[in-house]
């Protein structure tokens, strides 16, 4: 119930996405117009100052020409600014004087203080910034209508930028220009509509983006969430999802693969269920119907009845255990104890006593091996696999009812081969006769001895063990080679005493 109430409150994959870009574009829209309104009187002043010097310039450059008056009309015009020009020797009476703009200090103020100041440079140039002042009239706002300025409101304030300059005949001259350096309330207004647009825009193509990115980013995601609901139903269909780039593909046939391996789980179960059933339901039929007959006839307790009631209930035990056995190896339950020993030895003697059983049923059991074979493994289990392979031999051994256990050395690994001659295996179910539930589609044989669990005990033993492998080489009507193999150990180059014996976790 917590978790579900967790998973309530917890953010989908598009509202994370939607919430991640809204604060970016938040921030962006901070930022701006912050930047907007601090920088716009430094960079706006600045400007203005490199404008009005390149006016002079322009100006010095064009001294010697005939039609400066029409170009100084034209810059004055052009670039919102106030020209006077004056010769030095009449220099309060201005050849060319531009006046662009009301409230300019150099049209109020006589042209010689400008000379004056730039002569006593070394550059021969003068340069000021005006502070805006209104007349010093009284000024109410109230007295008016309409949006009117506030009484607070600055007028704009000008650069100045002075510099005597000299033509072609050494005749100098004074060039003094004045421009504003602070926006008017409709430049910053301008800025302000801009801003707003901006921020609109932002805003349509943030959520053009949140879209996009939910439609064609997470929208397969949450497609393939959806169908994988559909997986324990049976009926999850994920070839037909959109996959528009690579992640979406790789977790579609992700869960494609995992969905059909489901799929053969679940067939798998049922039919080792039903075969399990069926080993089940064999033994305990005659297991009960041999216990009545002796019941009901007194003269049929005999050994050998009594002995079936015993073979069944071992054959009941032995499917138990087996199924226990795997259990605990593919849930990793089950410990290794490594160490080493030699495997011809450890083989000898239990093999033997298994072959005298198997006569008694009429198997031949033929044992070839080398004088010695020390591995580094679990005895035990090791021992416990050749007898899986060992029973899966004679269940489906041929009519000469032989089956061989043969040790050799294959390279640096020690070979423990069991081979019969029986009808051998399909290579349509080769793949799977390791699997844990994997029974052939052909018709239930009862195994004459062991459980039918076998390879599958065989599988997990030999994952187990480092460097284990196992395997099998087989033809139909050629009968099986079943093998495994271990790292060998020489005592001849190895010191076996420094081995440890290892119970691993």
């Amino acid at each position: 119930m917590r978790d579900k109430k967790e998973s309530k409150r917890m953010l989908t994959a598009s509202q994370r996405i939607a919430v991640i870009i809204s604060v970016y574009i938040f921030i962006i829209l901070v930022i701006t117009w912050l930047l907007g309104f601090l920088l716009l009187l430094p960079f706006y002043e600045t400007s203005q100052v490199n404008n009005v010097k390149k006016q002079v310039s322009i100006i010095e450059k064009n001294i010697d020409s005939e039609e400066l008056a029409i170009l100084a009309h034209r810059i004055s015009n052009g670039r919102n600014v106030c020209i006077i020009v004056s010769q030095v020797g009449a220099i309060d009476d201005p050849i060319i004087s531009e006046h662009i703009f009301g409230g300019c200090e150099m049209h109020s103020r006589p042209t010689s203080e400008y000379y004056n100041l730039a002569r006593n440079n070394d550059e021969k140039t003068y340069q000021s910034i005006v502070e805006g002042q209104y007349a010093g009239t009284a000024y109410d706002p109230d007295n008016y209508e309409g949006r009117v300025p506030r009484s607070s409101a600055k007028p704009r304030d000008s650069y100045v930028y002075a510099k005597i300059v000299k033509d072609t005949s050494n005749i100098s001259y004074l060039v003094v220009v004045e421009g504003v350096c602070s926006p008017s309330m409709a430049e910053v207004n301008t800025l302000v509509y801009h801003l707003i647009s901006l921020s609109v825009l932002v805003v349509i193509f943030g959520i053009l983006i949140i879209r996009a990115i939910t439609k064609n980013l997470i929208g397969p995601v949450v497609t393939l969430s959806e169908a994988s609901k559909d997986i324990v139903r049976g009926d999850a269909e994920f070839d037909v999802i959109n996959r528009p780039y690579k992640e979406v593909d790789d977790l579609r046939q992700s869960l494609d693969y995992a969905s059909k391996e489901l799929n053969k789980l679940e067939k798998y179960r049922r039919e080792l269920i039903a075969n399990v059933s069926h080993d089940l339901k064999t033994p305990l039929a005659l297991i009960k119907g041999y216990s009545e007959m002796m019941k009901d006839i007194p003269g049929e307790a005999t050994p050998e009845n009594i002995q079936v009631i015993i073979d069944e209930t071992t054959r009941l035990a032995g499917l138990v255990n087996d199924m226990l056995d795997l259990s605990r190896l593919q849930d990793g339950g089950d410990r290794l104890k490594i160490k080493v020993f030699d495997l011809v030895k450890a083989l000898e003697e239990p093999l033997k006593i298994h072959g005298k059983l198997l006569e008694a049923k009429g198997y031949k059991l033929i044992l070839e091996h080398e004088d010695e074979a020390f591995v580094y493994a679990d005895e035990g289990k090791i021992i416990q696999v050749i007898y899986n392979l060992l029973n899966n031999a004679v269940n489906y051994a041929g009519a000469d009812k032989t089956v061989w256990v043969r040790q050799t050395t294959n390279g640096l690994n020690v070979r423990v081969e069991v081979i019969d001659n029986g009808e051998g295996v399909d290579v349509d179910i080769l793949p799977h006769i390791w699997d844990r539930y994997y029974k052939s589609a052909k018709s239930h044989k009862r195994a004459v001895v062991g459980t039918g669990l076998g390879l599958s005990i065989v599988k997990s033993v030999m994952n187990m063990h480092p460097g284990g492998v196992y395997g099998v080489n087989t033809s139909v009507g050629e009968g099986s080679t079943f093998y495994i193999e271990l790292p060998k150990l020489d005592p001849r180059f190895m010191d076996l005493d420094k081995f440890p014996e290892i119970i691993e976790d």
